[in-house]
């Protein structure tokens, strides 16, 4: 009879061991990676919103006035400072040129702990560079620096990792300074809506009813969905019924 209850002791022990193992929590954060936006609307919006999420969020500053090279390098200077590999599973949120720099990164140094990366894109405000240089250079000058050029003459490195999960929100709207400056965007070509334009592997995407501007200063209009993503691997249903817009170069009233 001892004999028996010491071996289901042993097995319970094990057991027991097991199960809490894996009962314990994995520790999230997300990083956000702001772009050439930042420098106008800044981050204050951002980091209000963020500040009340159930995971540490991280907003970087990485971007380089000289180049995306160096962006990359900063970016990863930031991952080693702020000790980022401590969480078990990393989410990325990247803006336009945070795509830029994040995917070279991730190439070069591999994916490390990142689960999810949600890409903030836009057929139109990917065009801002160019406006920047041909029509707006004293404002180039005074805020972007070299890395406007850099970004417009740097092919866009897809990352086609399949084990980390991705998702592309696509803006649908024009920011003021490309509305301004339509004929210099609508020079570079048509615009195009699909998804395959972007050259990004992606396990979802969704419009979303917003001009590049907005993804700074309106973050609870997509911020649930930033989690709901995390959590699920997809965009919720609901929200994947935003379409692009008939005429993108409207002006927004704001709300």
């Amino acid at each position: 009879m001892k004999l028996i209850l010491w071996i289901w002791c042993i097995v319970f022990s094990c057991y027991s061991s097991s199960w809490g193992q894996d009962s314990i929590p994995k520790k999230h954060a997300l990083l956000l990676l702001p772009g050439f936006g930042s420098r106008i609307n800044g981050t204050g919006a951002l980091k209000r919103y963020f500040k009340k999420a159930e995971m540490p969020v991280y907003v970087a500053s990485y971007i380089s006035r000289k180049s995306i090279k160096k962006s990359t390098e900063n970016l990863e200077h930031y991952y080693q400072t702020h000790e980022l590999s401590q969480y078990d599973e990393l989410h990325v949120m990247a803006y336009i040129v945070g795509a830029w720099t994040l995917n070279p990164w991730i190439i070069q140094h591999g994916k490390r702990n990142i689960k999810t990366i949600i890409y903030d894109r836009s057929p139109l405000q990917e065009r801002a560079p160019t406006i920047l240089i041909e029509d707006l250079k004293l404002v180039n000058a005074l805020l972007f620096g070299e890395i406007t050029k850099d970004f417009i003459k740097t092919p866009y490195s897809n990352l086609r990792d399949t084990s980390i999960h991705m998702g592309i929100f696509i803006e649908t709207y024009a920011t003021k300074v490309v509305r301004r400056h339509q004929k210099t965007a609508l020079r570079l070509g048509p615009i195009r809506w699909d998804v395959e334009s972007l050259q990004q592997r992606y396990d979802d995407f969704t419009y979303i009813p917003l001009n590049h501007d907005q993804m700074y200063t309106k973050p609870q209009e997509f911020g649930q969905e930033v989690f709901y993503f995390i959590k699920h691997g997809h965009f919720s249903e609901g929200f994947k019924r935003n379409v692009p817009v008939q005429n993108p170069f409207v002006k927004l009233k704001k709300r």
